[in-house]
Formats: structure tokens, C-alpha cells, sequence
């Protein structure tokens, strides 16, 4: 009978689902066609009132093809799914709180969703399947609607969108859904002929920079030059424009003009280039002859041209050296790109032998491509050269020439990325990513998550004094490393046999002596640098031998040469440190003593200071150790992989090593547990070894601002053609001085506004300081909205405190006459709003209390022009006794800060415990109304996985509030946080850390 009632609900709720599908669809000779002309979801943005929530039209699209493609159907787990779904919901929305009756990664029987001050229950037992997960997620998207308030600044759809990501993130990290604009991006950049002008550009120092021109473009051929400044794109300012923005205004279609403003070193003023939009064919091959007849080439990615250009590149190099001894193959940061041009590049190389294989759904469907000897190169030795940036085709490359014995493959292990992606577009236009297939190298092994290992393992060395870098980090992200990964069933044991080299890198060296001052590199420069010039001595020493199993044999003597000389680099560097680095045989069992401390009474350091971890290691054994090491662990980025270097031990013999830590400035309060793990060449040394180290926070400034338009007519408005001086007025409230504080202003209003003067450094703000900055634009067109939209940046580098708003200031078709006044207005009955403009649409910048004089020096149509001060500004005359002639003193203002983020106050009872939760409080406070706040908890499992814990949204209204609560914590560092919002939409997020130990 259960069974009965268990199917015979999955019935009903596929017979629903099917029904309510069919319905958004319609029939034609070409098979199924979504009705774009009558559905809701593909109206136009904005609609959001026409937009139905509960309806699950794009999710439903998507479950759809979950059931029918997806790769590894028994990763679907609906009662996950939707646990994960509604958890993206209330990440995104700040009034909706789920909780659950089950702790940890239980499967709750009940979920309570609160929206605002209003709360359900929701029995979530028995979803076994994705139909009745959608159905449950019906209901409580119904109760949303019903509850959530109108917002402008959120758009339904988003909603929608942000809970299907929340189910797909439980299958793999490459399913998720592209909202519309991001696939239209991402159509424009891969689907596309799209005309470009033949520049790399990047941002440099907030101006837009030329990299360099690609040769035979567009641009080269009208001679822009690298290190040019495009100040202008058509009748747009670039000032503060972001890169895609201006990637996006200078493409377009083939054929058509653009107009650049270039200013070049030399120059006074920028000059005007007029270029024609071409398609850009761009290299995914480069090459180089290196010495001895070895050729170099660099595959950056797989594109439709790859091959093509491959085979043209070995021909030229042929010419040039009159043959090949052997050729390096570097893809090392290749992405990948597409499938058939891996497969034909791998051809080149093969004359035979499985290239990949595909394998899709429940592991029946399966594709193989093999290799023929037609077209292929002569047999010939080939190193490979990856590293950790190199995914997917480029692994299939890889793993196809390794795995047939065609080429040694040589650095770093690869991403991982082994998987097949399709994309299902959707009437909204938004679309599906959908995993369906796993690609398998020679022999049915996956390279997904295990990545491709090489035969040579390359290890670059950095030693400065204070600042060692010998060994592998824990913080290299690989996809075995991200959130719900597929796991790699194909692995054979025996694999991964590698030998590493060390070497000294001189360019890192370099960086880490002088610092990390960017200077222009020229990214079409070649650099020969120590992997390219092992590789090609790994060519010339390989002779004939072609074959990767006989090229490793017969290398070793040149390998074991290599090894000894960068080793003996490396050790020559240690002594001039004090550490011998000399070989030998530990003891089997080390006894050891080690005692850890800081440079800091009480192991205590407060935020910006630098100090010392001090190591003092003693061999208590009876036998010598060697190349003893020591490297630290911890939940703080800032204290993990420190490498402490102790070398040789002789018995009783006693070393020591500080590694020097800076602090920084912004570091927030916090209890970090530092372990320090020991180990020799062949093993990690029993004993828990560490400190807790405590940072004390310190006060940060604030920011806030105001802003004064100085426009040609004096009356705070925008008309067209007019050339405004726009003045910011900065004030920092905060409890220290900033440090390096800078200021941007952004147009948002296209073609309308001509930005001439968009960012300025103000250096130091003390404490209640205010500080004012001039930038200036012209009103070029009518906006369509009669405003014209901006943005202000305000930001701190030092204590990367900032201030971001968006805004608008209103726009009039009529320019009239300000006439001048000499006046005192006296505020009859208050308190009266003052205002920016001549417009009760600007913003209130001043309140007048009752009894308030002000100096009045302009009027214009019922408004008086009112001088405070430091600034201008507006009130209505009808608020006030105007007596003309008359000269008061300015009394009875309060002036205010129009725009500043609500302050917050937070303090835990401890920073470290073992207990279960802790109490925290802290005060809300801001000059606006404090519309709401909730409390999140944020802790890294590792890598990629975060745990978070929503509790506690509470609505304000007030200019206070008080926080209390008690908080659950998760083993580890916890990061507690208040987000609060006020009316004038400014948040804040405070954060203290809390670590709850194992």
C-alpha cells in the first residue's frame, strides 16, 4: 500500500507537471516550439508585475532536463535540491530566514520559511523525486509572493533564476543556468562574427590602456600604439568605464566605423582615429624557433583556426631550421575550447591509438575517436608542457599524446576539468549548462578532478630571507577542490608516479626583493623561461627517441644531472641563510622538541603591525635528521603554507627560524589556531605542534558625502549643453584617520553625459574631517528618463573601507534665468527640508528648524537660492519669510551627510570556544531610517565548500537598534555577520570572527 501511494503521488505530480508544461509549448512540423509571442516569461524586462514566481516556468524547463540528460543520474537528490534552492533564496533576498528541524547536512523533515515578520511551515518528508520537489518549491514560492514588499532595485525573475543554481550547485560546478544577459554575453563572445578593432586592453592606473595592437588590424594599420590612452569612444567619456563596457562599445558589426580619442606620451591633447571594424582573427598558435633545431609552440586555446594554424606554424619552423630536432608543446593556462580541434591537434601527433573517448548518461552512451597515420607529423620527440590553469581540451591533448607513449609530459598537474557541457536555451532566453558526458583519455582513464599528472613535476623555488616558498601550497583551487565536483571513477591505482625538480625562480625572486611594482610587459614578447629551457634540453638530449616510456629511461642521467645542479642553486641559497640543506638518512623515528612563540607579549598583535612566528626545533634523538621542515596550517589565509627551514640536525642540536608576518591594516578582531606540521624528505613528524594568535582589531574610518551641482544656469537642475562642475563633499565619521581614500564618479547615463574629470585621490581624511572634490561632465543629449543617473565610489585602499551609491539628479528641457538676490529667509514653522536643486525631486541635503535665518542669494519661480556656507542650496518660498535687503547670519541648519552606510557595533561574549553557539551583541546606528538587519554565519570548510547559517531578520524603521543574539557556530572559524540596509539604499555588513574548536 505504501508503495501504492508512492507512485500514485509521483503520477500525479508528473501527470501536473507534464499538463502545466504542455501549455508554454506548441506544435509544428518541426517538432516542439516554445510560444515565444504569448509567454509571460519572455516579456520585457521590467514587467516584473506580469511575472508569476510560483509558476516554476524556468525551473520546471530545467528539472525536464535534468530527468533526461544529465550525466550521473544518481547524483540528483531532490530533498538536497531543494534544501540548496532555498538557501540561494535566502542569500539573495535579505528578508527571507529558512530554517531547518535537522543540524549539519541532514535531510530536514520540516523547513520554516520566514518572510519578514511572517512565518510557515513545510513539510518536506518524502520528496523522492523532482516533481515533488518542484511542487513543494510551488508552495513556498506562493508564500513569498505573497509576503515579500516591492522592491525596485529586485527583479522576480532573479529570484527564480538564483534558486535553480541553488539545485544545480549539489550536481557538479559547470551545470548552472545563465541568466539573459550573461548568455547573450557569452554568445557574442563565442557564437559570434562579431567586428573588433585588433587591440588588447586592459585598465591601467583607472585610465584605459592599450596592451598592444595585433598586427594586420584594424588598429595597427592606423597606427595605434601600446601604452595609448583611449580618453574617449564615439561620444562617450571612458573615465571610470569598466573593461567589458568599453570591450562592448568598441565592437560592433563589420564594416562599421568607431571613433577613438587617443592621448599618447608626447601629446598635449587626445586626437581622434577613425577605424573600420573587421573580424578579428585571433591567434591561438605562436611559435619560436629554439636553439638546436627545437621548435616552440604555444597553443593559448582551441578555437576553430587551432589546426590550421598549428600545421602552418611547424611548416614555417621546418623552413626556418632546416627541420626539427623536436618540438615543445605549451599549454600551459590553456582553457580549452573546442572538442574536434583537441582531436585533430592530438592526430597530428598520433598515428594510431584512441585519442578519447566520450561517455554520457548512466555510462551507455559512448563515443570513441581514434587516430590515423593520414596528415600526421614524422616521429619526432615532444615534451608538453601544463600547469594548473591548463583544463579540458587541452587535458585531452595531453592525456591523448601521454597515455599513446608520444610525448613526456612536463610542470604541474592539471585542472581536472573533464566534463561535457551542453547549453538548452529557454523562452526567457535565459540558459541551462547542463553536464551530460565525461571525456576518458587512452585506456578508459578520466582526467576529471585527477587532472593530467606529469612525468616531470617542476617546483618553483623563492628564497628571501623571512619569505621561503620551497614547497607546494594548500591554496591552488583545482576541480577536485570545487563544490560538489564529479568524482573520478576511472582512477587507476599505481598512477601518478612523478618525479619532481626544484628549481630556483629568478623572476619571483626578483619580484619579492623590489616588491610588486607592475610595470607594461608586452604580452606578444616571448620569454624563454626555466620550463621551456628544460623542455628543450629534454628534446636535444631524447635524440631520435620518440617514445615516451624510452625517452624517460634514457633521460635519467640527464635528468639526474639537471636535478643536482638546481639543487645545489637552491642549497647554495639556504646556507647563505644558515641552513644546511645536505641528503642524507633520518632517523626512522625522529624525537624532536619544538617550541612555537610570536615576537608579541601574549602572542597578541594588533591589526597593521607586522611580527614574528618564531620556531625553535631540538633533536632529542640519538641520530642525525635531514632537510627538516616545518610549514603551518590554519583556517586564515594570512598564517597558511609559512615555511619554517631547519635543514640538518645533529643529535641534542637545537634550530631556530622566524618567518615574518604582516598584519593588515583592516584585519578585524580574531582568535587564529596556527599548527605547524614537521617533516622530512620521506615523512610527516608525529606531534601536535602550535600557538593561538589573537588580533586585535582597530577603529576604521567611515565615509559618507553630499554633492553640489555647479551648473552654468545656478539652479541645481541639468539642462542640455550645459558644462557642470559637480562637487563631492567627503566626510569621514569613522575612529581612524583614512589612510589612501579615493573618489570615482560614474556616468550611467550613456550618450548623454560627456564624463571629463571622473577620479581623485584624497589622500588622509582625519576623523570628522570633510573633504570636497571638483569633478565635472557636460550634458550632451536629453536623457530618457529626464534625470541623469551616477555613481559614486568612495574607497580606502589601505583599510579597504568604501562607499558606493547610485543616484539620480533631475533633468529639465527649459533653462531659466536665476535672479539675484540679497536676502535672509526665516523658517516660520519647521523643521523645513532644504534641497539641492530647484526641485523638490533633488535631494534633501539640509533641514531648517523653526526660527532657522539663512542668507539668501538667488530666486527663481517660488524658490529661494540659499548660501550655507560651504555650499549652495535650495528651499521653497512659501516655507519661509523672505525679507529682501536684509542680512542675517546662517543659524538653526543642520546640515546632513545625504548619503552614508548605517554604522554597526558588534562584539561576541569570546573569539574562541568549545561550545556549540555563542552570544553576540551590538548597536545599529545611522542618521537615515534603518529599514532591517539579519545575522549570518559564513565558515570555510576547505577550498570551495562554505557553510552558512541565516538567523535572525528583524525589520528597524528606527535611527537605532540593538542587537542580541545567540549564535550556533561550525567547527572552526566562524565569520558572524550583521547586514543592515536604511531607506536611502546604503548597507553595511560587520563581521567578527568567532573559532569554535575540534
Amino acid at each position: 500500500m505504501h508503495s501504492f501511494r508512492r507512485n500514485g503521488r509521483f503520477l500525479v505530480a508528473l501527470l501536473s507537471l507534464t499538463i502545466a508544461f504542455v501549455l508554454s509549448v506548441q506544435f509544428s512540423d518541426r517538432g516542439v516550439q516554445f510560444d515565444l509571442r504569448h509567454s509571460q516569461v519572455a516579456a520585457a524586462e521590467g514587467a516584473d508585475e506580469a511575472y508569476d514566481l510560483s509558476s516554476l516556468k524556468v525551473l520546471n524547463r530545467v528539472l525536464l532536463q535534468l530527468k533526461d540528460n544529465y550525466v550521473e543520474p544518481e547524483r540528483i537528490q531532490p530533498a538536497k535540491m531543494l534544501v540548496a534552492s532555498l538557501e540561494a533564496i535566502q542569500n539573495n533576498i535579505a528578508e527571507v530566514v529558512i530554517a531547518y528541524d535537522q543540524k549539519g547536512d541532514a535531510t530536514p523533515a520540516f523547513i520554516d520559511v520566514s518572510v519578514g515578520d511572517k512565518t510557515k511551515r513545510f513539510d518536506v518528508r518524502n520528496i523522492e523525486s523532482l516533481w515533488e520537489m518542484s511542487f513543494r518549491l510551488k508552495e513556498i514560492f506562493l508564500f513569498m509572493e505573497q509576503h515579500l514588499e516591492k522592491d525596485a532595485d529586485r527583479k522576480v525573475q532573479e529570484v527564480e533564476y538564483a534558486a535553480i543554481n541553488g539545485l544545480l550547485s549539489t550536481l557538479d560546478p559547470h551545470s548552472n543556468l545563465l541568466p539573459p544577459a550573461q548568455y547573450e554575453e557569452m554568445q557574442t563572445q563565442t557564437g559570434g562574427k562579431f567586428g573588433g578593432l585588433g587591440i588588447v586592453i586592459s585598465i591601467r592606473d583607472g585610465a584605459l590602456t592599450v596592451i598592444s595592437p595585433i598586427d594586420g588590424t584594424p588598429a595597427s594599420q592606423k597606427g595605434i600604439k601600446a601604452q595609448d590612452m583611449i580618453v574617449r569612444i564615439g561620444e562617450e567619456s571612458t573615465v571610470n568605464m569598466n573593461l567589458n563596457e568599453a570591450v562592448n562599445m568598441l565592437r560592433g558589426d563589420p564594416g562599421t566605423d568607431i571613433d577613438l580619442w587617443v592621448l599618447r606620451k608626447g601629446w598635449t591633447d587626445a586626437r581622434q582615429f577613425t577605424l573600420t571594424r573587421a573580424i578579428i582573427k585571433i591567434d591561438s598558435v605562436d611559435s619560436q624557433a629554439l636553439a638546436n633545431k627545437v621548435g616552440y609552440i604555444r597553443i593559448k586555446n582551441f578555437q576553430a583556426n587551432t589546426t590550421t594554424d598549428l600545421v602552418a606554424h611547424l611548416k614555417k619552423l621546418k623552413e626556418r631550421m632546416g627541420g626539427l630536432q623536436g618540438v615543445v608543446l605549451d599549454m600551459r593556462d590553456n582553457p580549452g575550447g573546442l572538442l574536434d580541434q583537441s582531436i585533430r591537434v592530438s592526430d597530428l601527433f598520433l598515428n594510431e591509438g584512441t585519442i578519447v573517448s566520450t561517455v554520457g548518461v548512466g555510462n551507455k552512451l559512448r563515443e570513441t575517436k581514434t587516430a590515423s597515420k593520414a596528415g600526421s607529423e614524422p616521429d619526432y620527440p615532444i615534451i608538453v608542457l601544463l600547469n594548473g590553469g591548463s583544463a579540458s581540451a587541452s587535458e585531452i591533448v595531453a592525456g591523448a599524446l601521454q597515455n599513446n607513449n608520444r610525448a613526456i609530459v612536463l610542470g604541474d598537474t592539471s585542472f581536472g576539468k573533464g566534463t561535457v557541457q551542453i547549453l538548452y536555451e529557454f523562452p526567457d532566453s535565459s540558459a541551462l549548462k547542463l553536464t551530460v558526458a565525461q571525456y576518458l583519455t587512452p585506456g578508459g582513464v578520466s582526467i576529471q578532478s585527477r587532472g593530467i599528472i606529469p612525468d616531470l613535476h617542476t617546483v618553483p623555488v623563492n628564497i628571501l630571507k623571512n619569505n621561503v616558498q620551497m614547497f607546494l601550497s594548500q591554496n591552488n583551487l583545482r576541480e577536485q577542490d570545487l563544490s560538489s565536483h564529479l568524482v573520478n571513477r576511472t582512477e587507476r591505482a599505481g598512477e601518478g608516479q612523478i618525479s619532481y625538480i626544484r628549481y630556483l625562480n629568478p623572476d619571483a625572486q626578483k619580484e619579492l626583493a623590489e616588491g610588486e611594482e607592475e610595470e607594461f610587459v608586452d604580452p606578444n614578447v616571448f620569454k624563454e623561461d626555466f620550463e621551456i629551457r628544460l623542455a628543450q634540453q629534454l628534446v636535444v638530449a631524447s635524440g631520435k627517441e620518440w617514445r615516451r616510456s624510452a625517452q624517460l629511461n634514457n633521460l635519467q642521467g640527464e635528468l639526474k644531472k639537471i636535478y643536482d645542479r638546481e639543487l645545489a642553486t637552491i642549497t647554495a641559497e639556504l646556507k647563505k641563510l644558515g641552513v644546511d640543506w645536505s641528503d642524507g638518512t633520518s632517523a626512522q623515528k625522529p624525537n624532536v622538541d619544538l617550541k612555537v612563540s610570536t615576537s608579541r607579549d601574549n602572542d597578541t598583535v594588533a591589526a597593521g603591525e607586522k611580527f614574528t612566528i618564531n620556531a625553535e626545533l631540538t633533536n632529542r634523538g640519538s641520530e642525525p635528521l635531514y632537510r627538516v621542515k616545518g610549514s603551518t596550517r590554519s583556517d586564515n589565509p594570512m598564517l597558511r603554507d609559512r615555511e619554517f627551514l631547519f635543514g640538518k640536525l645533529m643529535p641534542g642540536q637545537t634550530k631556530k627560524w622566524a618567518v615574518e608576518v604582516s598584519t593588515p591594516k583592516d584585519s578585524a578582531s580574531r582568535h587564529d589556531h596556527i599548527d605547524i606540521v614537521l617533516s622530512d624528505a620521506n615523512r610527516e613528524f608525529e606531534g601536535q605542534y602550535g600557538l593561538d594568535l589573537k588580533t586585535n582589531g582597530q577603529p576604521r574610518p567611515h565615509f559618507g558625502f553630499s554633492y553640489e551641482v555647479i551648473d552654468a544656469n545656478g539652479d541645481g537642475l541639468l539642462q542640455k549643453g550645459e558644462d557642470v562642475t559637480f562637487r563631492i563633499f567627503v566626510e569621514n565619521m569613522g575612529g581612524a584617520q583614512s589612510e589612501d581614500t579615493t573618489v570615482f564618479l560614474k556616468n550611467l547615463s550613456g550618450g548623454s553625459v560627456y564624463l571629463h574629470r571622473g577620479r581623485e585621490k584624497l589622500g588622509k581624511i582625519k576623523v570628522d574631517e570633510r573633504k570636497s572634490v571638483d569633478f565635472s561632465f557636460t550634458v550632451k543629449t536629453p536623457p530618457k528618463a529626464s534625470e541623469i543617473e551616477l555613481q559614486v565610489d568612495i574607497y580606502d585602499m589601505t583599510y579597504r573601507e568604501f562607499v558606493q551609491k547610485k543616484f539620480t539628479i533631475p533633468f529639465v528641457s527649459t533653462s531659466k534665468k536665476v535672479n539675484a538676490a540679497n536676502g535672509t529667509a526665516t523658517v516660520s514653522s519647521g523643521p523645513a527640508k532644504i534641497f539641492g536643486g530647484a526641485s523638490a525631486q533633488t535631494d534633501t541635503i539640509a533641514m531648517a528648524q523653526a526660527g532657522a535665518t539663512m542668507p539668501v542669494v538667488g530666486r527663481l519661480d517660488g524658490w529661494l537660492k540659499l548660501d550655507l556656507g560651504h555650499r549652495k542650496a535650495w528651499i521653497e518660498q512659501e516655507r519661509v519669510d523672505f525679507k529682501d535687503g536684509q542680512k542675517a547670519e546662517l543659524k538653526g541648519v543642520d546640515q546632513m551627510i545625504v548619503f552614508q552606510k548605517p554604522r554597526v557595533e558588534l562584539k561576541p561574549e569570546v573569539m574562541m570556544t568549545s561550545a556549540k553557539s555563542v552570544g553576540i551583541k551590538g548597536a545599529i546606528t545611522d542618521s537615515s531610517a534603518i529599514k532591517d538587519y539579519y545575522v549570518i554565519v559564513h565558515q570555510q570548510e576547505d577550498l570551495a565548500k562554505f557553510n552558512t547559517l541565516k538567523l535572525n531578520y528583524l525589520r528597524v524603521g528606527g535611527q537605532q537598534a540593538d542587537i542580541t543574539a545567540n549564535v550556533p557556530l561550525f567547527k572552526g572559524m566562524n565569520r558572524i555577520s550583521v547586514v543592515t540596509r536604511n531607506d536611502v539604499g546604503m548597507s553595511t555588513t560587520e563581521s567578527v570572527f568567532v573559532f569554535r574548536k575540534q
